[in-house]
């Protein structure tokens, strides 16, 4: 049998085995290595917020390793890749051997590189050890700054804010979302959350984290400052190609792959959050889940090529529906179109690109979510958009939506 060697236990490397298996493909002597337990990180801001168990983010027990034959290496780091005699070693010195490698090594949390980011009180929110750090944070803490106001920070500050510690959210940006939503959308949001007891800082630059040891404050770059003994950096994260790039592999932004998600080198893919693919690297959920299953074809002799995904977008956060996919701000040659009811606070636009769906948001009302990935995933014709059900008003004329352009919406929307 080929020896089939993953190094990643996290959600890239667990999914791309599930499918390889679930292709009956009983071929491979497979070992995973992985220096934590396998677990959802997704779910990690769910558990800050109280809203699941920390047991609900485990991905697999050892029973499921050895029920599939995988041989689990659990708490040892890869440290070497050898392409050439083709095996791998462990930070213990355990050398394994493999005929095909599949890297899915994730990415690092990114640190602003400013003064004082080294002091106490002063963290990222990465793993379960950090989720962990962070549930007793109320025992420690008084105020919080989360700079960063993406998903990953927005839903850290509900989190903090119901550990009970008064949080602020600092962005550099006018606007919270500012690469899912619209202008429009993002005011809703920073207005439903303001209810629910998040502060917002916006257009801040942090300059330096001020205190002796421990963190007291940020000055920002406008000479303003804020008190804050938790600081906490959600902005962004770094692929980890360090492995792949001492291994000589290609490396970019992430390690680069072609269409196959082959590496530089013939016998070693990667996939996840690591991998370059077409100048892009993914953060989110479905593309991972997409790589998965189309490294798992090729790796099981039904090769098929990935084209790169369309990304969309959620928010883990209760009482907040939010969806957003694909392109959703304006061009000159985008058509917009928008329907908003600013009693329920609900807000649906799509925007088009030359007669095809290119982007969504819906907020307020998810409902028809899954109906608008899809259109967007296949960049659908304008005839496809079921009218009548995403438009409420059109509903009840029961007669097919001509869409009108955003400005003549808007102002339809005012007047009645």
């Amino acid at each position: 049998m080929k020896r089939l060697v993953v190094i990643g236990n996290g959600l890239a490397g667990i999914q791309f085995l599930e499918r390889l298996l679930s292709m009956k493909s009983s071929r491979f002597e497979i070992t995973i290595i992985g220096k934590e337990p396998a677990y959802k990180r997704y779910l990690l801001s769910r558990i800050l917020q109280q809203d699941i168990a920390v047991e609900k983010a485990e991905l697999e027990d050892e029973d499921w390793y050895k029920q599939r034959g995988i041989r689990l290496i659990e708490n040892e780091t890869a440290v070497m890749i050898d392409p050439l005699s083709r095996h791998v070693k462990t930070d213990r010195g355990r050398k394994i051997n493999y005929d095909t490698l599949v890297l899915a090594t994730g990415a690092n949390p990114h640190v602003l590189p400013v003064k004082g980011a080294g002091k106490n009180g002063v963290m990222t929110f990465r793993s379960m050890n950090d989720c962990k750090a962070l549930m007793d944070a109320s025992k420690r803490y008084r105020k919080a700054a989360v700079i960063g106001a993406g998903i990953l920070g927005l839903e850290t500050a509900m989190g903090l804010v119901q550990q009970g510690i008064d949080t602020t959210v600092v962005h550099h940006q006018p606007n919270v979302m500012n690469r899912q939503l619209d202008r429009l959308a993002s005011e809703m949001l920073q207005e439903d959350l303001e209810k629910l007891g998040v502060k917002f800082a916006l257009c801040k630059r942090t300059k330096e984290i001020n205190g002796d040891s421990c963190a007291q404050s940020l000055t920002f770059s406008d000479g303003t400052s804020l008190e804050a003994d938790l600081v906490l950096m959600a902005v962004g994260v770094k692929s980890n190609v360090e492995l792949a790039k001492k291994s000589g592999l290609e490396v970019h932004r992430g390690i680069l792959v072609d269409d196959y998600l082959q590496t530089s080198d013939p016998c070693i893919y990667a996939i996840g959050e690591c991998a370059e693919h077409r100048d892009v690297t993914y953060g989110v959920i479905d593309p991972i889940l997409d790589q998965a299953e189309h490294l798992a074809g090729t790796i099981a002799g039904c090769p098929k090529q990935y084209r790169g995904s369309i990304p969309s977008t959620t928010l883990n956060i209760s009482g907040i529906s939010l969806f957003s996919a694909g392109q959703v701000l304006e061009t000159e040659d985008t058509r917009t179109y928008q329907w908003i009811d600013p009693i329920r606070h609900v807000y649906k636009k799509i925007v088009t690109l030359h007669g095809h769906v290119i982007g969504a948001i819906l907020y307020g009302d998810t409902s028809e979510a899954v109906i608008l990935a899809k259109l967007v995933s296949r960049l659908a014709p304008v005839s496809d958009i079921p009218s009548n059900q995403l438009f409420p008003e059109e509903r009840k004329r029961k007669t097919n939506l001509t869409l009108v352009p955003r400005s003549d919406q808007v102002n339809r929307t005012a007047q009645s």
